[in-house]
């Protein structure tokens, strides 16, 4: 038996005495009132200030865990400080560490509250309401990885006899092998990622990846991993560096040779290599044998007019027309309109439908101009008591006005076209939130033939936040992406721009050029490596005096925009093969948790076995 083993049984025997000898002399214990007014005596000990150290030291942590939560919210847009993320989880982590589970997953909560109401604070132009509701629901993602670091760092860095041997021993431990420390960072990383592919299945936004938007070189290793593997560098980052801060101020207080920084040079050095690979695919990888056409992007910047009335719709529909007939002089090969662009249906039956139609028709024909547009449609019921089904669709129309094909959008919004469990909530539940409308799920990812050679594969709305969608397209044949938006919902907000970061990594996993059509903001062309080539709106640029894109601009404009697209894209291995990278973390992950409940049973062991050693 080591020392701290006998240490401990020592202690578990001295404990054992003292309890016996506060035995009164019929060998009763105390009565427990007595011990409770003992404790609360020495609470209201004059000088006592045990409690309000306490108390200043809980404000300061939360403090401390509220501001660096929101510090994850300043990488990602408007702010794009895309350099907070390397370090914006090193305080979550350095105060969960050495707390019990449920302390530990109340931090995280804590990070996770301020990160989720901040990064999503736009939605308070839908209602005020909203933000305040989901930012504790996303918590509870960051609350369960937090509640995992104190369990895998003593399953997989501390030792069961030096756990045995008391909150001292165990908080000045330093001899930590190399490769338990990288598991240990590695397997925090993939339960991360984990959690960011939990919360995606209703909310797959602002990934911790995603706050890289612009850092080209680094988000190319998406092609084979996705967005979750820059999440995972990110997440190893952070846990590496507070290690190495930990076991250099432990060393210290030990007065021993300060280590070096192995698992924290290792990370950095991967993302080195990384990057280096990122700019290499970039600069030396030649493009595929590809054609050119050139799109008009019709962005009318019309308010949301969900509920729009005849005037509404009228103005939307003479608004679009306008910028049609002057971009159309360019002579583009197809002119694309965004979601909803008109807020009545085209297949409606009111006269301004009709209308509609008539005008639309009218210039298709008079120009021979190829159009697609995004608009509400209906598809019988099957059950003919029940309403016609409601889709949120994009149109093609050949050169002489015919309607050519349709995509029917797959992913519908949450609480915004449909209602989850809608059968399962109270009335009153439903009232409050509904937005008078289920709309039905499309059923095919089938690209659109828009012109000759060219396969789009459509996006509506925030369909291009889903992987999915787009690597099932990509599947299928397409060798373009087309997303066709409205954010005119969030007129003031941040989120178009969140948007666009969001979906810049689509293109980078199929390796196809993604042209957006938004109707208020970022109606620009992406190509293959996530680079913005070009816009519709444009700024001069102060120093070089030329016209480059402007995102931030919203406003209303129509352009022409060149779009080289490959004749046969090679499918990628994320587009093969999806998200291979993310089963890698859950398979981290379960190995940790196994890890940790062995490590757990030795230690109950050991216990036991210094236990029945010291009562022999």
């Amino acid at each position: 038996m080591n020392i701290a083993v006998k240490h401990q049984a020592r202690y578990r025997k001295d404990l054992q005495n003292m309890v016996s000898n506060t035995n009164d002399v019929t060998g009763n214990a105390p009565p427990a009132a007595a011990l409770i007014n003992e404790s609360e005596q020495k609470k209201n000990r004059p000088g006592n200030e045990a409690g309000k150290i306490r108390f200043s030291a809980r404000l300061i942590e939360v403090g401390v865990l509220l501001l660096s939560g929101m510090l994850m919210t300043a990488s990602l847009p408007p702010l794009n400080w895309s350099f907070t993320s390397w370090i914006a989880i090193i305080p979550l982590y350095w105060i969960a560490h050495d707390k019990k589970p449920f302390r530990a997953w109340r931090a995280g909560w804590v990070w996770g509250l301020a990160w989720g109401f901040t990064s999503f604070y736009w939605l308070r132009e839908i209602n005020p309401a909203i933000p305040y509701m989901i930012g504790p629901v996303i918590a509870l993602y960051t609350g369960c990885w937090s509640a995992a670091v104190p369990l895998f760092r003593r399953g997989i860095l501390i030792p069961a006899e030096i756990q045995l041997a008391g909150c001292r021993t165990e908080q000045n431990y330093s001899r930590v092998s190399i490769p338990r420390e990288l598991f240990f960072a590695a397997a925090l990383a993939g339960w991360w990622c984990v959690l960011e592919s939990g919360r995606s299945t209703m909310l797959p936004w602002n990934y911790t990846g995603c706050s890289q938007w612009q850092n080209l070189p680094l988000i190319q290793i998406c092609e084979y991993t996705g967005v979750y593997g820059i999440s995972f560098l990110l997440v190893m980052l952070n846990i590496t560096i507070a290690l190495a801060v930990q076991n250099c101020l432990k060393s210290r207080n030990a007065m021993e040779k300060m280590p070096h920084p192995v698992p924290l040079m290792i990370t950095v050095a991967v993302m080195l290599s990384v990057m280096i690979f990122g700019a290499a695919s970039i600069l030396t990888v030649k493009p595929p044998a590809q054609i050119n056409f050139n799109a008009a992007l019709v962005q009318g910047n019309i308010s949301q007019r969900r509920n729009a009335d005849n005037d509404q719709a009228l103005e939307a529909l003479d608004v679009y027309m306008q910028l049609s007939e002057v971009v159309v002089q360019g002579k583009p090969d197809i002119i694309i309109w965004p979601e909803t662009a008109v807020p009545y249906p085209y297949r409606g039956y009111n006269n301004l439908c009709r209308e509609y139609r008539s005008r639309l028709a009218d210039f298709i024909k008079r120009n021979q101009q190829p159009m697609l547009i995004g608009t509400l449609d209906f598809e019988m019921n099957f059950d003919r008591s029940q309403p016609p089904l409601m889709l949120n669709s994009a149109f093609l129309f050949d050169d002489k006005g015919r309607f050519a094909d349709k995509f029917d959008k797959v992913q519908r919004v949450p609480f915004g076209e449909f209602i989850p469990f809608r059968k399962y909530l109270p009335e009153f539940v439903t009232k409050t939130i509904d937005m008078n409308r289920d709309l039905t799920p499309g059923k095919s990812f089938s690209p659109l033939k828009i012109l000759h050679g060219v396969n789009a594969g459509i996006n509506i709305c925030f369909e291009d936040t889903f992987p999915y969608v787009a690597t099932n397209e990509a599947r299928r044949g397409a060798n373009l992406l087309l997303v066709i938006t409205n954010d005119a919902w969030y007129p003031e907000s941040c989120e178009p721009e969140q948007h666009l970061a969001n979906s810049v990594f689509r293109s980078i996993e199929t390796r196809l050029p993604m042209l957006r059509c938004g109707n208020n903001s970022a109606s620009c062309l992406i190509m293959p490596s996530g680079l913005i080539a070009d816009a519709v709106m444009k700024q001069t640029d102060p120093q070089t005096g030329k016209q480059v894109p402007d995102l931030l601009q919203r406003g209303r404009a129509a352009g022409i925009i060149k779009v080289p697209v490959p004749v046969n894209p090679r499918l990628t291995f994320y587009t093969l093969y999806g998200d291979v990278f993310l089963y890698f973390c859950m398979l981290l992950t379960v190995v940790a948790s196994m890890a940790s409940i062995w490590s757990w049973r030795q230690k109950n062991s050991k216990f036991n076995e210094m236990f029945d050693g010291s009562q022999g």
